[in-house]
């Protein structure tokens, strides 16, 4: 089922309002609301799912106007960032408790995809993290959303169980259909799971894009440094050997990494600030070099 939020607004009496949001996550895809502590992005699934009330705007699922019904009629399911399993429940147990028909075949089936299937009678308490987050999924599976909202499900997770994760919730959702919008202030999440990505700040959105377009133009989601007061994005920046305007600053080479193909340095800046910059030509580990706009 497709979401559409229209000039969706939430006022509170000490400040922090949201809105108006406009957002369209279409039928059996993964958006992606982004943006940094504070500026709302809990709260907006918090409106989507039913738990707060809107003060204006709509919310639609599929083609029907939620925006005043209860939360339990809307179809939707919340995955946190905690698990919030019951500890003295097996991984079974918790996943049977979101089904309206207690099938135990089915729960184990969900448990099985989930890569459970050895775990399922191991109380919560007995799992690890990543285990944990699985049979979270698993139970929202289990409720047979229309629409699913995930709230910072990979903040817990060291990087080898984030990116597990990840590929997982997206080879289920779409297959089955699952229309889904991912919570997150981290980028690399966006990137990994989300077609569309709004940026939120202060309960607004500042940017909307594919995310691969928004990570080269995007000041909060995409990497830059300021220079002189202007950001500047990293695609715009090399590392040479020589200053070319007599304004180039010199800059101290202390690691090379490399990522989609691309290579970017660690650098310390006179100031002792460390930056990462993408070079155009090689360096070793302990030249000088200087910072320059292309």
């Amino acid at each position: 089922m497709k979401l559409e939020l229209i000039s969706l607004r939430k006022r509170f009496a000490g400040g922090g309002d949201i809105g108006p949001i406009d957002l369209f996550v279409a039928d059996g895809t993964c958006a992606a609301l982004v943006g940094p502590s504070g500026s709302g992005k809990t709260t907006v699934l918090r409106l989507i799912a039913g738990l707060e009330s809107a003060d204006e705007g709509k919310v639609m699922i599929g083609d029907e106007d939620v925006t005043t019904e209860a939360s339990s009629k809307r179809r939707v399911t919340l995955m946190f960032q905690r698990p919030l399993l019951f500890p003295h429940l097996s991984a079974v147990q918790n996943v049977m408790l979101a089904m309206k028909t207690k099938d135990r075949e089915k729960a184990l089936r969900l448990l099985d995809r989930v890569g459970l299937s050895r775990r399922t009678d191991s109380y919560a308490s007995e799992l690890s993290g990543g285990e944990q987050q699985r049979v979270s999924l698993a139970r929202a599976l289990a409720d047979e959303p229309g629409l699913l909202l995930l709230d910072e499900p990979f903040a817990s997770l060291d990087l080898p169980r984030r990116r597990e994760l990840q590929i997982l919730i997206r080879e289920l959702t779409e297959e089955e259909k699952i229309t889904t919008l991912l919570v997150t202030h981290d980028r690399g999440d966006a990137m990994a799971m989300a077609e569309h990505v709004y940026v939120l700040e202060d309960g607004k959105v500042i940017e909307q894009g594919n995310p691969v377009e928004l990570s080269l133009t995007s000041r909060f989601f995409g990497d830059g440094i300021e220079i002189g007061g202007e950001w500047v994005p990293l695609q715009e920046l090399s590392l040479v050997l020589r200053p070319t305007k007599g304004e180039a600053e010199r800059v101290m080479i202390t690691k090379e990494l490399r990522e989609r193909g691309m290579s970017f340095f660690e650098v310390v800046r006179e100031t002792g600030e460390r930056v990462i910059l993408h070079a155009t030509v090689p360096f070793s580990k302990n030249d000088e070099a200087f910072l320059e706009r292309r």
